[in-house]
Formats: C-alpha cells, sequence, structure tokens
C-alpha cells in the first residue's frame, strides 16, 4: 500500500462504520462535523490499520480532529510498516532455506 491508497481506504472505512457515504472526504473537514464520535474514530482507524497493514502509535489517536490529521496520521504510520514488512520478509526468506539433513548409513537401505 502507498500513501495515494489512504483514501480510497478511509472512504470505506467511514461507509463501513458509519452505514453512510460521505462523498468526498476534504482535508478540512471536522472529524466530528462528518457525524463520527470517538468510538467510530478508533473503529475507522483499526480498519485503515488492517487494509494498510501497519500501526498507529496510541499516542498519535489524540490529535485527530480533521479528516487531513487522519490522512496525515496513518501516511506517517505507512513508511513504518512498509520498512517492518520488509525486514520480516527477509526474515521469513532466510528462515525457510532448506537445511540438509544427513541420513544414517542404515536408512539409506545399505545392503
Amino acid at each position: 500500500m502507498t500513501p495515494s491508497d489512504i483514501p480510497q481506504v478511509l472512504h470505506r472505512a467511514y461507509q463501513q462504520v458509519t452505514q453512510r457515504d460521505p462523498g468526498t472526504l476534504d482535508r478540512d473537514a471536522d472529524i466530528r462535523a462528518l457525524g463520527v464520535d470517538s468510538v467510530q474514530l478508533l473503529e475507522m482507524i483499526v480498519i485503515a490499520e488492517t487494509e494498510l497493514g501497519l500501526r498507529v502509535p496510541d499516542a498519535a489517536l489524540g490529535g485527530v480532529e480533521t479528516v487531513g490529521d487522519l490522512y496525515d496520521m496513518l501516511g506517517e504510520a505507512l513508511p513504518q510498516a512498509q520498512g517492518q514488512g520488509q525486514v520480516q520478509a527477509q526474515a521469513q526468506a532466510q528462515a525457510h532455506v532448506p537445511v540438509p539433513v544427513p541420513v544414517p548409513v542404515e536408512a539409506r537401505g545399505a545392503r
């Protein structure tokens, strides 16, 4: 996922949480004016975290007042998630390297 995916992800999250179509989510729009309470905001963030494969630090959650704040918060967390994904992929690739296991002569069917 890239930062350009964030608006679509938030649009889907808003629809899923509120059961309403937000139309265009303007960066300057106040979250509360969109009819989103604090619990719904957390639900939207969890949906976005899941879809984007990232984790937003808890300390960042309190500063979200506008849609732009939400975009920025997710955008800042995205590079960290991508870096972690690369490290995890490398670790998984290294973990799946086959290691030859010595087979005792008796098990080879020696006669």
